[in-house]
């Protein structure tokens, strides 16, 4: 035991009230901010507010108005008559006008007659159903307006007695908004649930469980109230934080009850658990830091949230460290606190493991090798992509509503363009190009439809631009600048900029940025004309590159921190390529089970490798971290004996943990959470087989695992 270990656990039991002190009053000043917490999954939180997209976005609402829209469907018997013969559809649009954060309405009453493709397409084969499009207004504001605003569509339809779906992104992120607060809750709750039963199992009294959970439960208090004091808001991916820092400090709450559990009985309490401290203070930091580590990797990611993800996962991790030593220490003044000595049925399964791995190494090591190869071939075929509504599962009420609008009214997305020129736009060569490039797209599979200032002229059916004449069609645009401003503004820009949308269905990022590349394959413009992806559609698929190099970026800073952190600590070239190797193969195991059962790396996914490196490497911590001056395999065998049994424990509380999330609304949110589960387990075998295999290999071959 170092002299450092057992000065520091005598400081932390001799002041271990004042301590305890301390944290309570932290955590009353974290509890206070929690209210503050709030939930948003709107485009804008993925991107630094100076990137040149998100700028372009603005830009672009600034000029044309919100591309924010909302399909509103309609269904019933009476939707198209009044009991005094009326349109119940015009009452309809004039209510929906009146809601505070609606910018337009388009519908039957509003579309002129003469322009009967576009009536068309908000009327259903059967008549009985009938769309209209809401434009939202411009602003932050409909951030904290949407949730209300979709309430009083909803409402408004009812009061006429019309059954309504809704659709567009932004009831996508309100549902996304939605599952991420009522998933966050249900998930802490059954969390805590699977930890009480997998705690009393282990420790079979009641009152180590009650300081454990104290204890993760301070943590927890902690990282979300500075969260939250930092003005961050919960989103789809940040919203793992509370089960990530319940689930994790789980594990050093264990290691110090267990150790202290095993000291001789007939001492003094006092110097039971000074002892006991001692023994895994030292692991238990490098673990921390090297699961922190692990987090700190994401904070090179280009997406603010997966950075927040990073941070904040990096401060709960030590967090966690600080109050369960801190409670647990200040809990275990009293032994009614200590679990019961049991758990020599794990200790002997460590110890077989640990005997397999020396016994059958070279087959060990070949088995592993088969399975990093079959995994190689599954990470070739890991796909990058993001589906804002595939997040939601297909019973949800927002997918349920998309797919009505999308079978009876058809595509709704809109897909946008800006058109602009040097000069005049109203020129006979540059309308008749974007006219004929509507023609060609609208001709596309995936397009339902094109809409433009041109599309708004109502030309005939073998009518061009060109052929209508110039100054009759400026002067339509006159009266339409006259009659309707806001639409008008919304079409084109100081004559000199045209925009010009597809409709489209609800898709993934991978797709639309397919269907982007096959639009802009149609454009046949002359010279001085300049064609640009505008609105929402640039920004959702930037997502999907940006999830590749989170990935690469993540995963290669945590492993050269985690590197580094081991070297510092071990100062052992062998015990660091040994923990290289056995920690390699659960992230490998891992990406490659999801390329071969076509798991998408997404904005949650993303994470996944940074993250299980963090925790694999915990395990690995406590079997080398013993140096003995008769060599690395003695070491081990040492470490998994005294060790072996309590770290199977935590595995097993670990996967327990993040297979809770297999039961979030969120879909991504539920694959991260099976194979974290899923790369522990892994985790814990190789450690207990593959490590002691290649240091046997090692010792065998070039003795490079001799005493050091």
């Amino acid at each position: 035991m170092k002299e450092s270990a057992r000065q520091s656990a005598q400081l932390i039991w001799k002041f271990r009230f004042l301590l305890s002190v301390l944290v309570l009053l932290v955590t009353l000043l974290a509890a206070q901010q929690l209210a503050s917490l709030g939930v948003s999954n709107s485009l804008e939180i993925w991107y630094p507010q100076d990137d040149p997209e998100l700028i372009n976005y603005r830009e672009f609402q600034a000029t044309y108005g919100s591309d924010e829209i909302v399909v509103l469907a309609v269904r019933g018997d009476t939707v198209f008559s009044t009991d005094d013969g009326g349109l119940l559809v015009g009452d309809l649009t004039d209510r929906i006008l009146d809601i505070d954060g609606v910018a337009t309405v388009t519908s039957l009453v509003t579309v002129p007659e003469s322009l009967a493709e576009a009536r068309g397409r908000l009327l259903s084969a059967d008549g009985e159903t009938t769309a209209l499009v809401v434009q939202m207004m411009v602003g932050q504001d409909i951030e904290a307006r949407r949730h209300d605003l979709f309430i009083e569509l909803r409402e408004v339809a009812a009061e006429f007695g019309l059954e309504s779906y809704l659709g567009g992104y932004g009831v996508v992120f309100e549902g996304l908004n939605e599952a991420s607060t009522t998933g966050a809750t249900m998930l802490i709750i059954t969390a805590h649930v699977v930890m009480v039963l997998l705690l009393l199992f282990f420790f079979r009294r009641s009152l180590p469980v009650l300081l454990t959970l104290l204890a993760v439960g301070t943590a927890t208090i902690w990282t979300m109230g500075l969260y939250a004091a930092t003005g961050h808001q919960l989103n789809m991916v940040t919203m793992v934080l509370p089960t990530l820092v319940l689930v994790i400090g789980i594990a050093d709450c264990m290691h110090i009850l267990r150790s202290v559990a095993a000291i001789d009985p007939g001492l003094e309490q006092s110097q039971r658990v000074i002892y006991g401290l001692a023994t895994v203070i030292g692991p238990c930091f490098l673990m921390t830091i090297t699961t922190a580590a692990g987090f700190l990797g994401l904070t090179t990611s280009g997406l603010p949230v997966v950075q927040q993800l990073g941070w904040f996962g990096a401060a709960g991790m030590i967090a966690a460290f600080v109050t369960a030593f801190v409670l647990v220490t200040s809990g275990l003044s009293w032994a009614a606190f200590e679990p019961a000595n049991e758990g020599a049925s794990f200790d002997r399964l460590a110890k077989a493991l640990h005997d397999i791995g020396l016994k059958w190494s070279k087959i060990v090591v070949g088995i592993f090798l088969v399975l990093v190869a079959v995994s190689v071939y599954g990470i070739t075929q890991l796909n990058s992509d993001t589906d804002s509504i595939g997040y939601l599962k297909k019973s949800h009420i927002v997918r349920q509503d998309s797919d009505f609008i999308e079978a009876q009214i058809g595509p709704y997305v809109p897909i946008e363009f800006t058109v602009s020129v040097t000069g005049d736009l109203f020129t006979p060569e540059y309308l008749d190009a974007v006219w004929a490039w509507q023609e060609r797209v609208i001709r596309m599979d995936s397009i339902g439809w094109s809409w433009s200032l041109i599309s708004a002229f109502d030309l005939g059916p073998e009518e061009s631009p060109s052929s209508a004449g110039m100054q009759p069609l400026r002067d339509r645009l006159d009266r339409m600048r006259r009659f309707s401003p806001v639409t008008t503004r919304a079409m084109i820009s100081d004559d000199d900029a045209l925009r010009i949308s597809f409709g489209a269905p609800i898709m993934s990022a991978r797709s639309v940025q397919s269907l982007i590349r096959r639009i802009t394959a149609e454009v046949d413009l002359p010279e001085g004309m300049t064609l640009r992806p505008a609105g929402y559609s640039p920004l959702y698929t930037r997502i999907v590159d940006e999830i590749v190099t989170s990935q690469l970026r993540g995963f290669s800073s945590a492993i050269i921190l985690i590197v580094v952190l081991l070297g510092i600590a071990m100062r052992s070239w062998r015990r660091i390529l040994l923990a290289l190797a056995a920690n390699v193969v659960p992230v490998a195991l891992t990406l490659g089970l999801m390329g071969l059962t076509g798991i998408p790396l997404d904005v949650a996914s993303a994470t996944i490798a940074s993250v299980i490196l963090g925790l694999v490497v915990d395990d690995t911590v406590h079997l080398l971290r013993p140096h003995r001056p008769d060599g690395i395999q003695a070491s081990l065998s040492i470490a998994a004996g005294q060790a072996g049994g309590t770290l199977i424990m935590t595995s097993i509380v670990l996967a327990g943990g993040f297979l809770v999330l297999g039961l979030a609304e969120i879909r991504s949110i539920a694959w991260f959470g099976v194979l974290t589960s899923f790369a522990v387990i892994v985790a814990i075998i190789s450690d207990l087989t593959l490590l002691p295999a290649l240091a046997k290999l090692g010792f065998e071959r070039k003795a490079l695992f001799r005493a050091e």
